[in-house]
């Protein structure tokens, strides 16, 4: 018997279906994705837990995002519907993170929801913009996160930018920022609105955000507690 069209697999009625087959306690719902095979992604909940299910325009693709209370946890993708199908069933019925890794190694978002449950508000930050790979920054962050001095303040992206906060309340950046050139290079900038010329690996990329970051006067974590900023 012949594979079932992906087509038919991912039409609204069609991953409405078999979604609410699979997890019978579940509330199944359909909306709008710019990005979605028919422009319609599926979501399926129960209690606390939701899974968000994409089908990619132009390929058998899924892109599928685990939600614990209001957290999103992963980034994943596969290209099989039983897997789609088999981790949501497993998650909406109590796996742990470890748990549905084990069993559905697609699925691994274990870092993240550690952080998620540890309530580490930094470590949350690094873990979510690792899982995500947004804006093409995954190199450098992965970079920055070996770096023991930008392990301990508070990633954020603004835009297609990547900065540093000291603390993940302390909302003064006077910078550096840093932006995917693509290729695996990256961009460091003080003022966001000068097109930079040069650009850099992740490794040179970091080094130039600690230079900058002294000479700017950025504080460290230690310094705002104990109350100094130089």
């Amino acid at each position: 018997m012949g594979e079932t069209p992906y087509e038919d697999l991912v039409e609204a009625g069609g991953l409405e279906a078999v979604l609410q087959a699979a997890c019978p306690g579940g509330e199944v719902t359909t909306g709008d994705s710019r990005g979605a095979f028919g422009g319609v992604k599926a979501t399926v909940g129960q209690g606390d837990r939701a899974v968000h299910v994409t089908p990619a325009v132009g390929e058998r693709l899924f892109h599928v995002r685990h939600q614990l209370r209001e957290m999103y946890l992963s980034w994943v993708t596969t290209t099989e519907l039983r897997e789609v199908i088999g981790s949501t069933a497993a998650w909406l019925g109590g796996a742990t993170a470890r748990e549905l890794a084990a069993d559905w190694p697609f699925a691994d978002f274990v870092a993240v929801a550690d952080a998620y449950e540890s309530g580490d508000r930094i470590e949350l930050a690094w873990q979510k913009l690792r899982a995500s790979g947004r804006h093409g920054l995954l190199e450098f962050v992965e970079a920055a996160m070996r770096e023991p001095r930008l392990r301990r303040m508070f990633p954020f992206t603004s835009m297609w930018w990547m900065s540093f906060r000291p603390t993940a309340d302390e909302y003064r950046v006077p910078g550096p920022w840093v932006r995917s050139a693509g290729g695996g290079r990256f961009t460091v900038v003080v003022d966001r609105r000068v097109e930079p010329e040069v650009t850099h690996d992740p490794a040179e990329a970091v080094r130039i955000c600690l230079a900058e970051m002294d000479r700017l006067g950025v504080p460290s974590p230690e310094q705002l507690r104990a109350g100094g900023s130089g």
